[in-house]
């Protein structure tokens, strides 16, 4: 099997990772299988770098998608290849989603750092899920970089009425996408993992190649419909299900990724 014409680009969070946010071994044996054969194995994620790096040694090194699109980064030249910025829009989104929403928990993520400023629960439990340093501010003007994306999170009720309200904020420049059923994020206008994608395959020239994507969330749709062949775990949402050519039996706990080179390879 020759998989040199072939690129199998992944999500993280629900997809490749198990639900304790370690990699299956059997998900690791496939990618490396894949990747002898000529494949490329690309991330695409929300998740910033430093997230991401732990995971990057397993596999054959890619550029990576980061910040739900926001960036791609090359790891073994340690360069960002493309990189969208939000507007300065963010800045009065942000402040009107404090004033109505008093204990949620933003998140500003820059290619450098990650500042939040407020801990509440849900802040806490996704400060050591990643486990990485946040950086405590009371202003966003403690913060000196672009602003790649932002992420506010609280419990799901909350997030689902800030999901409406943000419907209000029309040709700001922004997305607002789910990532988890705590989080909603906000990106630039227009930018996604699937534009992200696109940029990918401009930048690698990787026109003639088939691209196949896994996903199990709102912000993997644009992706998934970008990709000529497209999975999803059994857990996934029914809207992604919706669009997917390949609707796994397998969960991320149970090896999706594996059941994904699998089918790849009967191809």
């Amino acid at each position: 099997m020759d998989f040199s014409k072939t690129v199998l680009v992944s999500d993280m969070d629900g997809t490749l990772l198990k639900s304790d946010k370690t990699l299956n071994p059997i998900d690791v044996e496939a990618i490396k299988r894949f990747c002898s054969k000529g494949g490329h194995f690309v991330l695409a994620t929300g998740r910033p770098l430093h997230t991401v790096t732990d995971y990057t040694g397993y596999f054959e090194p890619e550029p990576i998608i980061l910040c739900n699109g926001g960036v791609i980064y090359d790891i073994c030249k340690e360069k960002t290849l493309y990189e969208v910025d939000l507007p300065e829009a963010a800045r009065d989104v942000l402040k009107k989603i404090r004033e109505r929403y008093r204990d949620v928990s933003p998140e500003i993520y820059t290619f450098s750092h990650r500042y939040y400023f407020h801990l509440n629960t849900v802040e806490k439990w996704h400060q050591s899920l990643l486990g990485i340093d946040f950086i405590r501010i009371d202003s966003p003007e403690e913060t000196a970089e672009p602003w790649n994306k932002m992420l506010f999170a609280d419990e799901i009720e909350v997030i689902d009425d800030m999901s409406e309200y943000v419907k209000s904020f029309k040709n700001c420049g922004l997305r607002f996408v789910r990532s988890f059923p705590k989080f909603l994020e906000v990106l630039p206008e227009g930018v996604s993992k699937g534009s992200a994608l696109d940029e990918l395959i401009k930048i690698m020239c990787w026109q003639d190649k088939t691209v196949a994507a896994a996903g199990d969330y709102d912000n993997d749709l644009e992706m998934l419909k970008r990709a000529d062949i497209s999975f999803c775990p059994s857990n996934s949402q029914d809207c992604v299900k919706a669009v997917c050519t390949n609707l796994l039996s397998r969960t991320s706990d149970e090896g999706a990724i594996a059941e994904a080179i699998g089918i790849l390879e009967k191809i």
